[in-house]
């Protein structure tokens, strides 16, 4: 609605899933989680293309993208590095693995960013939420098997999704089947590991 003032912490985010991934994950955290909004653009380019004017926005104390490094970690760094660069903001020369945060200074907000799944591999979401299955589950490893078992002509995923296929063979089997969030909010899901947790306390430095 006209004459609302903006949020001051925004979360830049590709799709659906992130959100509720995001959503799920602070609200099982013990330690309180600061207030931000989730903003969805529905592609990558839409949040590259969306940087440059969220740092923009008056009264915006904290920016932080989220995005899946995918095949090429290197590259997707360069182009959020290039979309910085033209707002005068040096990102490092490599993301930092714990989640980069930076100041940048001028009255502008401090900027994070964090590429699923672990800042330094290439991958998506899915791989930071297989991650979160609990060690001895009895059901993950016949995911793995029932995937495995496919004859690759019968394959209907690219051979680098080969992990995602076996996460959702996984969360075909429980209550709210196919959704991570959900698996997250029914404690299917641990948020408690060692990636969950440091997610977790990159979106309280950058957001606090």
């Amino acid at each position: 609605m006209p004459g609302i003032n903006p949020p001051d912490r925004v979360l830049l985010v590709e799709g659906a899933s992130d959100v509720h991934v995001v959503h799920h994950l602070c609200r099982r955290q013990d330690e309180p989680m600061p207030s931000f909004q989730i903003e969805e653009k529905g592609t990558l380019g839409k949040v590259l293309d969306a940087i440059g004017p969220e740092i923009k926005v008056s009264g915006r104390k904290a920016l932080g993208v989220l995005v899946d490094a995918n095949d090429n970690l290197t590259d997707r760094w360069r182009d959020l590095s290039d979309r910085c660069r033209a707002e005068s903001i040096d990102l490092p020369l490599q993301p930092i693995t714990t989640g980069t945060i930076l100041q940048a200074g001028d009255g502008r907000p401090r900027i994070g960013i964090w590429l699923m799944p672990d800042n330094e591999s290439p991958g998506e979401l899915e791989d930071f939420v297989q991650t979160m299955i609990p060690s001895g589950d009895p059901v993950w490893p016949r995911s793995e098997t029932y995937i495995d078992q496919i004859p690759t002509a019968d394959r209907r995923f690219r051979p680098g999704k080969l992990l995602r296929a076996k996460l959702y063979a996984w969360l075909a089997t429980r209550e709210n089947p196919g959704r991570m969030g959900a698996a997250i909010g029914a404690r299917d899901l641990r948020v408690d590991g060692a990636l969950g947790s440091t997610f977790a306390t990159w979106l309280r430095s950058l957001f606090k």
